[in-house]
């Protein structure tokens, strides 16, 4: 039978050649006999170097040789083809797994028969594991550059954009096409550029291993707030690539802006409130100073005292709930009026909307309250049969309001012999507040005044436009 036959042998120079070949070699005849083999190839068999196998069937020295490979080996020695693998599984007979670069071919007679095959091995488990642990590495590498909920993209030492993840795009607004090669010179905002090139230059340039800050980045249409981290990554120390990192913070830095402006506006409201607290209390304490000196009796002093400040708590009651924004003239008007024209009978008003700012406002109020009080003692109000006419007119463009009080039916007037503390009050705060001026004509049917006013703008006079 042919598998009794003898086997073939390697001649002495082919044996010593192989047994210091660097490579696991084995050569075999046509049933798969030992005709040589090398150290190495033993020594990767976790042999003996000097183990005999010359003449022995390779299925009988390794018999745990699953039928896969046997069946490689049927192959080559039938079809006469070459197979290889650069990394095979195999398991030993101690149940170790080591991974093998192998390929098989076969050699022929001098009559171009198929006499056997030449088989190279060369174990390669660590080659395998360490490409298997980087493969896994660049997987889940790659899984957290895609999957990331922040953008990631990797650019070169300079600046332009190599990889970008999904929200890295989605974020700047752009398909990944366009941001393939895109610069920071493209992307950034002109406000954020150069403090991001200085930055880019520090991690060039090592002093800085990585980098953190809000940039402003340019989108289509507008303008984005990020936060940016950048690291240089090296390889062989040599700048390889900047990781960058950004998270959109738009709403946060809206946020802020708001909060700034609420504090501005805040700590100006509170200037504000204490310019206006310290403005009433120098009118209360003057018109107190002025109603107790002029008026010997106690009691009618306090009553004139009382009547003045409910006519200056009036108008703030509107003031307040215009947030100190200002009034309308028609309402400070009415209110003032009011507690001396209970029916509403013998005072008139007209005169288009014109809007008061505070100070204006509180000016115009104790004006009309001293007014009405010399009607009340001595002029249209103080008989049955006096009326009150209050109208006004105003020029938008030069801000030029003027306002006339008439007064008609009351007793006879003359001019009083001397000035008194309402006709003060009413002249300095015109002056005061509204750069303006009052004129008294006292003619015999009634006063007429005659009130001369230009009001601020809205940036005159303090933060809400009052003095």
């Amino acid at each position: 039978m042919i598998e009794d036959a003898p086997p073939l042998s390697a001649s002495p120079s082919v044996t010593t050649a192989l047994k210091h070949a660097p490579l696991g070699i084995a050569i075999f005849d046509s049933q798969m006999r030992y005709l040589a083999a090398s150290r190495q190839y033993l020594t990767d068999q976790h042999l003996p170097a000097d183990m005999p196998l010359i003449g022995r069937r390779h299925y009988d020295a390794f018999p745990e040789i699953p039928q896969k490979w046997r069946d490689l080996h049927a192959r080559v020695l039938a079809e006469g083809v070459e197979l290889h693998h650069e990394g095979d599984p195999y398991v030993d007979r101690d149940g170790r797994t080591e991974w093998i670069r192998w390929s098989m071919a076969p050699w022929r007679t001098d009559g171009g028969e198929i006499g056997g095959l030449v088989l190279y091995t060369e174990v390669v488990t660590a080659n395998i594991q360490a490409r298997l642990k980087l493969e896994a590495a660049e997987a889940r590498y790659r899984a957290v550059f895609d999957q990331a909920a922040m953008g990631v993209a990797r650019l070169t030492p300079t600046g332009a954009v190599l990889e970008a993840n999904d929200a890295f795009c989605a974020l700047l607004r752009r398909d990944r096409e366009t941001l393939l090669g895109a610069t920071l010179q493209n992307l950034m905002h002109p406000d954020s550029l150069d403090a991001t090139m200085e930055s880019a230059a520090k991690l060039l340039a090592g002093e800085a291993e990585t980098c953190s800050a809000e940039r402003r980045v340019l989108i289509p249409g507008g303008d984005l707030w990020i936060h940016l981290t950048a690291s240089m990554v090296k390889v062989d120390g040599q700048p390889a690539y900047i990781l960058a990192i950004i998270s959109d913070i738009s709403a946060r830095k809206q946020a802020e802006d708001a909060q700034g402006r609420y504090q501005a506006q805040l700590r100006l409201l509170i200037n504000e409130l204490n310019h206006r607290v310290k403005n009433t209390l120098a009118t209360v304490q003057s018109m107190a100073s002025q109603t107790l000196r002029n008026e010997p009796d106690p009691i009618v002093a306090f009553e004139k005292f009382e009547a003045r400040l409910l006519g200056l708590s009036r108008v703030h009651d509107i003031l307040t709930r215009e947030s100190w924004h200002g009034a309308e003239l028609r309402e400070v008007a009415e209110r003032a009026l009011q507690p001396f024209d209970e029916a509403g009978a013998r005072v008139s008003i007209e005169g288009p909307s014109v809007w008061l700012q505070p100070g204006g406002a509180l000016t115009m109020a104790l004006t009309f309250h001293e007014l009405a009080t010399n009607a009340l003692k001595y002029g249209a109000l103080s008989n049955a049969a006096g009326r009150v006419r209050l109208g006004w007119t105003y020029d938008p463009e030069a801000r030029a309001l003027e306002v006339v009080w008439n007064e008609d039916g009351g007793p006879p007037v003359s001019p009083p012999t001397r000035k008194g503390f309402g006709s003060r009050l009413i002249e300095r705060s015109l002056r005061g507040e509204l750069k303006g001026e009052a004129v008294m004509d006292y003619r015999p049917e009634g006063l007429v005044c005659r009130l001369n006013a230009r009001l601020p703008e809205a940036h005159e006079g303090g933060v809400l436009g009052q003095g």
